[in-house]
């Protein structure tokens, strides 16, 4: 028997914009939002609520987004655009399980919506981009290692909000979204967010979660990249110093180094950026989107902060 459920999607990044539509379900009624918007790099926050609601599963074009129990008969999960997502119609298609045995299903239209970014153009000598062979081959080392950690993200929720800043120094310049022509080729948008923190300031863990990489690498420099369960990942470059090793399990506001001008940059600063189920978006949407009564995750035995005890 179908029970009824309750598609609720809030966040400013979510807008309802259609009249809700009704389906008979048994003893219950389904009832799914209408159209959804959301920016370019931005999040959105999905929860589907009903009796007898027992698993969510969620698809947004190929990316599967993880939901969690959030409350009595309710499961949320964050959607994100990437920064460079085409401006277009998409779906998010939706698969509400039942204590009896019953699936409901809907699919809700989400505006992916174009925002407008800073945009910068210069010139530049045609030497800029070149790079000699082992500067081509630790770039290729680079990539590797960031393709392996998106491609296996833990699936259990490991964060609860809020999330914090990891400094608290406010953006510089080269913020995110950020676009860059040289030589009159557009470049790829700026993926983080840069804080203007200076040399030697402790960078803090933004949340919960393990250490799925740390290292040294060519434009990143000293790097450490949190797995925070359902495919959301936060990363910390050009830092001059490292103090967690991979796989440590970190809280929030744990130590994670120090920031530095290592990697490709001109000067000592924070890279703060955020990945959501291969999603490049904006991580101060972590800070600003995440209703704060999210039901709190299960802990493992030795993963509590030091806050926290």
């Amino acid at each position: 028997m179908k029970r009824a459920a309750r598609v609720l999607l809030t966040s400013t990044a979510a807008l309802l914009l259609g009249s809700v539509v009704s389906f008979a379900a048994g003893s219950g009624t389904i009832l799914w939002p209408g159209p959804v918007e959301i920016f370019q790099g931005e999040l959105a926050e999905v929860s589907v609520t009903g009796a007898g609601v027992t698993a969510v599963e969620a698809f947004f074009g190929k990316e599967n987004f993880f939901f969690y129990p959030n409350g009595a008969s309710r499961f949320s999960a964050l959607i994100g655009a990437d920064v460079d997502a085409k401006p277009a119609l998409a779906k998010l298609r939706l698969k509400a399980k039942t204590d009896a045995a019953a699936e409901v299903v809907a699919e809700i239209p989400v505006k992916i919506k174009p925002k407008a970014f800073a945009q910068e153009s210069f010139n530049v000598p045609p030497t800029f981009d070149q790079r000699t062979p082992e500067a081509l081959e630790e770039i290729r080392r680079e990539q590797a290692a960031f393709a392996r950690v998106f491609a296996a993200p833990a699936a259990k929720r490991l964060w609860n909000p809020p999330f914090i800043r990891p400094v608290p120094h406010e953006a510089s310049a080269s913020s995110f979204g950020r676009r860059r022509i040289i030589n009159g080729t557009p470049r790829a948008p700026h993926s983080g967010l840069d804080l203007s923190s200076p040399a030697g300031t402790e960078v803090l863990a933004a949340n919960h979660g393990r250490v799925a990489l740390a290292g040294h690498f060519y434009f990143a420099g000293g790097s450490v990249v949190l797995d925070h369960g359902g495919a959301l990942f936060t990363m910390y470059f050009h830092l001059s110093e490292i103090r967690v090793g991979e796989g440590a399990v970190v809280g929030k506001g744990d130590v994670l180094g120090l920031s530095g001008a290592s990697g490709r940059v001109t000067g000592a600063h924070l890279h703060w950026g955020a990945r959501l189920a291969n999603a490049r978006v904006d991580p101060l949407d972590l800070l600003r989107k995440i209703s704060p009564d999210w039901q709190t995750a299960p802990r493992d035995a030795g993963q509590a902060s030091a806050m926290e005890k």
